[in-house]
């Protein structure tokens, strides 16, 4: 399923649902980091990485963004390592 944010297109890559699949996320919780991030910091290659806090763990949305928004990988990571100050 395709959805839209900010009248793009987000797709998830096939790479990012196998991770979906793997961490037991699903595509609501997702699109939800991306719609509504605590934090947004930019990666590698011009990146982005949506940060979406919870307990003691953070997911991290990684996409790259043009006419459409690409999720690249998602993966929960634990929050002390990514929250400085949060």
């Amino acid at each position: 399923m395709d959805w839209v944010f900010m009248r793009r297109l987000i797709r998830i890559s096939e790479h990012a649902r196998k991770r979906m699949i793997k961490y037991g996320l699903i595509e609501e919780v997702v699109i939800g980091a991306l719609r509504e991030p605590d934090r947004v910091l930019v990666g590698h290659r011009g990146r982005k990485i949506a940060h979406r806090f919870k307990n003691r763990y953070v997911l991290r949305v990684v996409y790259e963004e043009d006419d459409t928004i690409t999720v690249v990988t998602v993966y929960p990571a634990r929050r002390d390592r990514y929250a400085e100050g949060v």
